[in-house]
C-alpha cells in the first residue's frame, strides 16, 4: 500500500480554515449515513471534486490537473469517514477538514502511484469490513455524476473488490445535496447579490463602440473587486456571453473579440459568480437599441412565466407540473418552448432537480432552484425579435417559496445606447 495513515497533527489540531462549521459537517455526514442505511449502501466512495468538498470540506486548485487525483472520500454506514489525499496536500486537509482520519498517498506524481491508488482505496474498503458489501459509487440516474478517473483506474478499483456489489450512490448524495442548509442558502444569496453588482457595472460602464472583450473586462474587473469572497477551489465569474446578433444562434458561448455589435443588438449574460463554493445561475438581457412593442411583448411573456412559478412553487408540487404551469403562457401563443424550465443550484451550477416535462420528482422544502423561462419567435439575424430568457433563484420554503432577489426585473437599456 502506497498510503500512510496521518496521525501527527502537530501543525493544526483542528481545522484553521474550515469550509463549514463542525455542526454543518457532522449534520451532512449523519444524514448521509442515515440515507445509506435506508438505501442499503454499506460504504460510499467519492472521487468527484464537488462531492468531496460537500462532505469533507477539502479544497485545492489542483483539480484542473487530471494526472493527479486530489482526494478520495470514503463514508462508511457507521463510524468516521476517511479522506485520502496526496501527501503534499496533508497540510491542506488538516487546515480545511474536520475529519482527522486522513491517509497520504506517497509519491503522488509518479504514474505508478496513481495507477495503484484504486487498489489502495479498495484495501481501505476491505479494512472497513465491506469487501462483500454494497459499495456506493457516484453513479445513478440522478444528477449525471461521474468518477473523474481514467477508465482503467475505475476498472482496477472494481476488480480489487470482486465480491462487492457496486450500487448507485445518487440517492444518498443528492438526498443530502439537494436540500440546502441555511448556510448554503446564504452563500447562494450572496452570489446573487454579487451578480447584481457586477451587472450594474456592465450597464454603467458600457460605451458605444465597445467590443465583447471590452464589456467582459468591465464585468471581470468588478468580479475581481469582489474577490475576497473566493475560497479554496472557488472560481470567480463565469458564464455564457453574447452581444452580437451573429452569435444569437449559439448557446453557452464566451467572448469573441471579433463579433460585431450593432444598434438593435442586446448584451446577454447568463452568469454565475462563485461565493465560497456556491453559485447561483442568473441571466439578464440589456438592450442596446430602442425597445419596440414586439420586444416588450417577449419580455412580458417570460416575466409572466416567472410570476406563475412564484405563485405555485411549494413543497409537494412535481417538477413536471411546475414546468407545464410555467410555460402555459408561451404554449398558448404557439411559440416553441425550451425543454427545461429550471434546475437546482449549489456547489454545482446545475444540480438536480431538473424542471422539465418528464421529471415527476416532488419538490421539497430547502431546495434552491434557478428558474429560467425562454422564448423566441425568430432570430434577429433573420429580421425577427430575437431570443429572450431570464433566470432567477427561488428557495422552496415550508408554505411556498422565496425569490432570492438581486437583479432588476424591468427591461434594461444600457446607459449609453448606440447613436446613429
Amino acid at each position: 500500500m502506497a498510503l500512510i495513515k496521518h496521525d501527527d497533527f502537530k501543525h493544526v489540531k483542528t481545522p484553521k480554515f474550515p469550509d463549514v462549521p463542525y455542526s454543518e459537517y457532522s449534520s451532512r455526514i449523519n444524514k448521509a449515513q442515515r440515507l445509506m442505511e435506508e438505501n442499503e449502501v454499506d460504504c460510499l466512495v467519492l472521487w468527484n471534486q464537488k462531492n468531496i468538498r460537500y462532505f469533507f470540506g477539502f479544497q485545492c486548485t489542483h483539480w484542473l490537473i487530471p494526472s493527479i487525483q486530489c482526494a478520495v472520500g470514503i463514508i462508511p454506514v457507521e463510524g468516521e469517514p476517511i479522506l485520502v489525499t496526496p501527501d503534499f496536500f496533508i497540510g491542506s486537509a488538516e487546515a480545511y477538514c474536520w475529519t482527522r482520519n486522513i491517509y497520504g498517498l506517497v509519491d503522488p506524481h509518479q504514474p505508478k502511484s496513481q495507477r495503484e491508488l484504486p487498489g489502495d482505496i479498495a484495501n481501505l474498503v476491505k479494512e472497513l469490513g465491506y469487501a462483500e458489501g454494497n459499495i456506493g459509487l457516484e453513479k445513478g440516474p440522478l444528477g449525471c455524476m461521474y468518477i473523474p478517473r481514467p477508465l482503467n483506474d475505475i476498472d482496477a478499483f472494481l476488480k480489487e473488490l470482486p465480491k462487492g456489489k457496486f450500487v448507485d450512490g445518487d440517492k444518498v448524495i443528492w438526498g443530502c445535496r439537494m436540500i440546502k442548509s441555511a448556510l448554503e442558502v446564504d452563500r447562494i444569496a450572496k452570489s446573487v447579490e454579487a451578480i447584481g453588482v457586477i451587472q450594474s457595472a456592465l450597464v454603467e460602464g458600457y460605451r458605444p463602440g465597445m467590443s465583447e472583450s471590452d464589456i467582459s473586462a468591465i464585468v471581470q474587473g468588478k468580479a475581481a473587486e469582489l474577490g475576497t469572497s473566493h475560497l479554496g477551489d472557488s472560481i470567480g465569474l463565469q458564464g455564457s456571453f453574447r452581444a452580437s446578433k451573429y452569435k444569437e444562434i449559439m448557446a453557452d458561448i464566451g467572448v469573441d473579440e471579433n463579433a460585431p455589435i450593432a444598434d438593435g443588438d442586446y448584451i446577454f449574460f447568463d452568469m454565475f459568480y462563485c461565493y465560497k463554493g456556491y453559485s447561483s445561475d442568473n441571466a439578464r438581457m440589456y438592450q442596446l437599441g430602442p425597445i419596440t412593442d414586439e420586444i416588450r411583448k417577449m419580455y412580458e411573456l417570460i416575466f409572466e412565466c416567472e410570476d406563475i412559478v412564484e405563485k405555485n412553487l411549494r413543497p409537494g408540487i412535481k417538477a413536471n407540473e411546475l414546468y407545464q404551469m410555467m410555460y402555459a403562457p408561451i404554449m398558448k401563443t404557439g411559440l416553441p418552448v425550451f425543454d427545461m424550465g429550471g434546475h437546482g443550484n449549489g456547489l454545482d451550477v446545475h444540480e438536480p432537480p431538473s424542471i422539465d416535462a418528464w421529471n415527476e420528482m416532488e419538490l421539497k422544502e430547502g431546495m434552491v432552484l434557478s428558474i429560467e423561462p425562454w422564448v423566441y419567435e425568430s432570430f434577429r439575424l433573420d429580421g425577427g425579435t430575437g431570443k429572450y430568457g431570464i433566470q432567477n433563484q427561488f428557495e422552496i420554503t415550508k408554505d411556498g417559496c422565496r425569490k432570492i432577489d438581486g437583479l432588476k426585473r424591468e427591461i434594461i437599456q444600457v446607459s449609453h445606447p448606440i447613436i446613429k
